[in-house]
């Protein structure tokens, strides 16, 4: 079974004659990428005990596993082969060297596409849902010419200059 090893963590634990011995938590993802954790003890397998102390994250290890008829679980009873070597390279987080905001430029081409929208709705109220097409986008530009301060015409215009 092949194992791609999470963490090894060790521990020191007392047997109930008073012993100490050896225990390695190997947390590791199998291959259908389920993260997963495995005991090992130092009394029980000592070769596997120590070729799992090196282990190092990301490293990828076959393991030869046999079911265990008293307890029905799988027992990692050595290694098949050698490590195998790590593929991955760790991505490095890059920043962002531009702004995902919009531009000046863009929120203004924005506003200007609410504001004919607003028009259009407003002036299909206005006019009603029998008036022709051309009739509710020439009412909808005269509304929008108002909201963006934009004189329709030329007859529009304030007269500035005194009489």
């Amino acid at each position: 079974m092949q194992v791609t090893v999470i963490d090894v963590a060790q521990e020191t634990l007392s047997a109930k004659n008073g012993r100490t011995f050896q225990q390695l938590v190997v947390s590791y993802k199998n291959d259908k990428g389920m993260a997963q954790a495995k005991k090992l003890v130092s009394f029980a397998n000592p070769d596997l005990f120590k070729a799992a102390k090196s282990w190092t994250k990301d490293q990828i290890i076959n393991v030869k596993t046999v079911k265990n008829e008293k307890t029905g679980y799988w027992d990692w009873v050595g290694l098949e082969g050698e490590a195998v070597a790590t593929s991955k390279e760790s991505a490095t987080p890059t920043r962002v060297t531009g702004s995902n905001y919009e531009t000046k430029e863009e929120r203004a081409a924005r506003q200007v596409y609410i504001i004919r929208q607003s028009s259009l709705a407003t002036a299909v109220d206005l006019l009603g849902q029998g008036a022709s097409t051309d009739t509710v986008i020439e009412t909808a530009k005269v509304f929008e010419a108002y909201v963006l301060g934009n004189p329709g015409s030329f007859d529009d215009l304030a007269d500035d200059i005194p009489e």
